[in-house]
Formats: structure tokens, sequence, C-alpha cells
């Protein structure tokens, strides 16, 4: 494949969406040799939207809908490649190849498997436009022929997954992890997998660490980690600082309140979901009480400051009932622009109540609103 005549046609349909060219006539001006049309245009729809997760990098990869959905973001797929250590790396479902670069820059051998044409051709065109020396093999890694080519010290399999389900499972996701599981612990002991991080513990069939991975603050991966690659039993990790909580760090037990103190902290649903809120409480040495814990937010509160990426801190302001008018006063007094929900309303009711709250408004400050119990605070975030 010659991934400049690609990557001209990808671009050229690009500049076609970007003038507001309807898919008709855009399939119609491209010329493609390697590809179909339809998958010209895919590749083009998918490079602008691939700027979010992956920013300027995006201009020169290839993605099909799928494989942008899943692709590892570079941050993510960095840490992964250096907490994975091993000589030859094999990445046994590996897409269109982003978390197999990444292994690229840290083992000696990396190679991938993809099961489909089409993703295998997109991961290759990413590997030479990323400088990357990686092996990819076309076909099913549970089948005795890609089997026996596989001779890796570390596997790494991030399976698929559909894209709504009620509640994931393992037997959903393809390959099965136990079979994966199944077939290659013959090989090698320290086998990783990428699972939905929204998975419940008890669904996960096989012993290893769990790792929830968030970033920029928010609940982004869980990985799998067995044998020699397994830390602990369950561990959460904030990118980009890479601080780290797991279930060996000290907990400490935090009483409830509905009394708010100086400060208010929010707690990254990462360590809610790996339930690890006691052992980042006892490991920061935390002097306060819990506010409200559910599978949305968390919330602490104490008299003294407290730093982790796992928590945002917040200084309250001003505490009053909960009256429009009356919050939208105090708001004013205080110079306020913007004022922020952080507490459980309704979807549709949420821009309804912050236009009342935020009325006349013509300061420049930003400012939070948390409901505990009966009261309504005002807080600004510190950074």
């Amino acid at each position: 494949m010659d991934i400049k005549k690609i990557d001209k046609e990808v671009n050229k349909a690009v500049r076609l969406i970007r003038r507001g060219y309807n898919r008709e006539s855009i399939i119609e001006k491209i010329n493609s040799v390697y590809f179909d049309r339809e998958k010209i245009f895919e590749i083009a729809k998918c490079r602008i939207k691939a700027r979010k997760k992956f920013g300027e990098l995006a201009e020169k990869l290839f993605f099909d809908e799928e494989g942008l959905r899943y692709a590892t973001p570079p941050i993510v797929a960095d840490y992964r490649a250096r907490r994975i250590k091993g000589d030859v790396v094999a990445d046994i479902c590996c897409g269109v190849g982003m978390q197999l670069i990444y292994f690229s820059k840290y083992a000696e051998k990396a190679v991938g498997v993809e099961i489909d044409c089409f993703r295998a051709k997109l991961a290759m065109l990413n590997a030479v436009a990323m400088d990357a020396k990686i092996k990819i093999i076309k076909g099913d890694a549970l089948s005795k022929k890609i089997f026996d080519k596989i001779n890796a010290d570390c596997i790494f399999c991030d399976p698929s997954r559909k894209e709504k389900e009620e509640k994931r499972k393992f037997e959903t996701l393809l390959p099965n992890p136990m079979k994966v599981y199944s077939l290659y612990s013959s090989k090698t002991d320290r086998i990783a997998f990428e699972l939905p991080p929204q998975i419940s513990r008890e669904e996960i069939k096989i012993e290893g660490e769990k790792e929830y991975t968030s970033l920029n603050f928010n609940l982004n991966r869980l990985a799998l980690y067995t044998g020699e690659l397994a830390e602990c039993d369950t561990s959460a990790v904030s990118l980009p600082s890479e601080e780290r909580i797991t279930d060996l760090d000290e907990k400490m037990k935090l009483k409830k309140t509905d009394k708010a103190l100086e400060y208010i902290y929010e707690v990254d649903r990462t360590i809610i979901k790996a339930g690890l809120l006691e052992n980042l409480t006892g490991k920061i040495g935390f002097n306060g009480y819990i506010i409200q814990i559910d599978k949305r937010r968390g919330l602490l509160t104490s008299s003294s400051e407290y730093k982790s990426a796992f928590l945002r801190k917040y200084e309250v302001v001003a505490k009053c009932n909960f009256d429009y008018h009356k919050l939208n006063r105090i708001l004013k007094k205080l110079g306020a622009r913007k004022a922020t929900l952080r507490f459980s309303v309704e979807p549709e009711k949420y821009w309804e109540i912050r236009k009342k709250i935020e009325e006349g408004l013509e300061g420049e400050k930003h400012f939070y609103i948390f409901k505990v119990g009966n009261k309504v605070l005002v807080a600004k975030q510190i950074i």
C-alpha cells in the first residue's frame, strides 16, 4: 500500500467534508486504488472526529468508526506500554494498532493480531505514519494457526464489545477473555486484558489486579493484569499525573455528615468504582467527613486542605436555603458570571434551573453550586 496516495485521498475528503459537501458528492470526487470510496470517506470522517482524542496527531492517523471508538488515547497507551513490560509483546486484538504502536516503543518486538482485514490494514498504515516497527498478523488469535505463530513473553488483549449493553458481561466480549487466558497461559502467565470499565468486579472471572484508569478526572479504562504483572488486587491510577491508590494502602473510614466545613472535595468516580475511597483517605491522612457517596458523585468535606489527583478541591464561600432569588443575589454580590450545578437534577431541567440562578449575572467569576441536606453551597474551585 502507498500511504502517501491513501493519505492524499483521505485529506481531500476531509477538506470536502469541512467545506460542507454532502456524502454522495464527496464519494464521487474520491479516487481510490487500495480501498473503496466508502472506506476513504469513513476514514476521513473519523480523522476529523479523532482530533478530540488524539489532537494534532489525528491528522496523519487512519481509523474506521469502531476502531476510533475503542482506540486507546495516547497518554493511556503510553502508560499501559510502560506498565506491561516484556521483550516481546503480542497484542492479539490490536484493532487499528494504536496500543500496539506504543508497545513497540518499550519492547524489543511488538506483534499484533487482528481478525478484521480492513482494520489490520489500517494498523499497518498507522505503524508507517508513526514510524513504528511492528508486525501485523491477520487472523483469529484463538485459532491454532495463529496461536502457533505467537512467541511472546507478554500477551495483551483488548476484546471488542457491544456499543450498548445493559450490563457488561465476560461472555459478550469477543474474544472471550476466559478462552484467551486458557489458551495463552500455556505460553506465559504475563497476560493483560483491557475490559469495559463499567463491568462489575463480580463478572471478572480471571484472578489478577484490576486497575481502574482515570484520564483527566474521568473513568477511562479498566485493565486486568495476571501473573507477574499483578501487584495487588485492585488499584486506581490517575493520568497524566500517574498518582496511584491500591487496596494495599492503609484504610481510613470516615463518618457521614450533612454539614459542610470550609472545603468540599469532589472524588474522582474512578475511586468510587474501584472501591478504594477508604484507601485514598488513608493514604493522604484525610481528616474530615463524607457528605455523599453514590454511583455518580462522591463528596467529602474538611477544614483542612489536601492535594490529590483524585480530588477536586472547592472552598465554600456562601451557604443558604435553596431559593433561586436568594442564590442569585449572593452570586451577584460575589461577582459571578457562571454557576455550574454540582448536584443531581433531571437532565431536562438542568438548564432551566441554571438559567434562573444565573439570570442577570455580569461578573467574571465562576462558582459551583452544591446541595448538602437542605442547604445550598456556593463554592469556588481551588486549582
